[in-house]
């Protein structure tokens, strides 16, 4: 597996604000596929979703309670500024006031992202380790809170492009566990199976589909376990993660198809969270 990342800076490949700046993407390539690489048609590094590959965002902390003018946290991010009292809004960009520090270490075979944050009341230490070898991506995520209680959500966006092919019947999804959830409209082109999610149709450009709140229809638990699958060049994607999945986002448009899976988040001044994805590629 070749992987290149783009590193965090004033200067770095994405500088929007929605997602964590840790282990962006340049390229991920399994047998000379390009499994994730850019999907979208036109770059602009402020954009909020110009990113590649596996890629996390952070629910901000502190936004309802700080006025506008005051600052609030986007772990992984840095302390941005609340414009006007408009709700957050994930796809507009905001006003970094403290970007915190980063330190980055390589290895072979693996690369080590420090956030560290120190902005009253909020101080942590925020590390992702991506490790790789020939057919597999292991992301290990410790969040260690030293001040203010820390509570959100954090997801995966799972930016897979399969060689950039565009989203047809070819694109499989499936999961341990029989999916339920709504769609929001009545899509003739994407439906629920027993085990999974089926393309009837290619999708067209600047068309997409979404569902908000896909879960396990027979259980309270949804395990973190899906499979992402391109049959015109028998591509695969097997995720694994050991966290609680509140709920999983699904949406897509012509380009890419993406499973987000939710993981709630409550950290207390001396605790540490731990998140742990794998991806298995065959």
């Amino acid at each position: 597996m070749n992987t290149v990342f783009h590193l965090p800076g004033k200067d770095a490949y994405y500088r929007g604000t929605r997602f964590d700046y840790s282990g962006i993407f340049s390229s991920l390539e399994f047998l000379g596929t390009e499994m994730a690489g850019q999907w979208f048609e036109r770059y602009d590094p402020f954009v909020h979703d110009a990113v590649k590959g596996p890629v996390e965002e952070y629910t901000p902390v502190g936004y309802d309670e700080c006025a506008p003018g005051e600052g609030f946290l986007k772990i992984g991010v840095g302390v941005l500024r609340r414009p006007d009292s408009a709700p957050y809004d994930r796809f507009r960009p905001y006003e970094i006031i403290d970007p915190g520090t980063w330190e980055i270490e390589s290895s072979p075979g693996s690369v080590t992202f420090r956030h560290t944050m120190d902005h009253p009341p909020w101080h942590y230490v925020y590390t992702k380790i991506c490790s790789f070898g020939e057919d597999r991506l292991s992301i290990s995520h410790s969040l260690q809170n030293l001040d203010a209680p820390l509570a959100g959500e954090v997801y995966n966006h799972n930016f897979f492009t399969f060689g950039r092919l565009e989203t047809t019947p070819d694109r499989e999804i499936d999961f341990a566990f029989r999916p339920a959830g709504t769609w929001r409209a009545a899509y003739d082109s994407v439906g629920l199976t027993g085990s999974g999610i089926r393309f009837k149709r290619a999708l067209a450009g600047g068309e997409s589909v979404y569902m908000g709140d896909l879960h396990s229809a027979d259980s309270a638990v949804t395990p973190y376990d899906i499979r992402l699958r391109e049959r015109s060049n028998g591509r695969e994607v097997h995720i694994l993660g050991d966290a609680v999945i509140s709920r999983i986002v699904f949406w897509s448009n012509h380009r890419i198809a993406c499973v987000e899976p939710y993981t709630p988040f409550s950290i207390k001044n001396g605790e540490t969270f731990r998140l742990a994805i794998k991806y298995i590629f065959s």
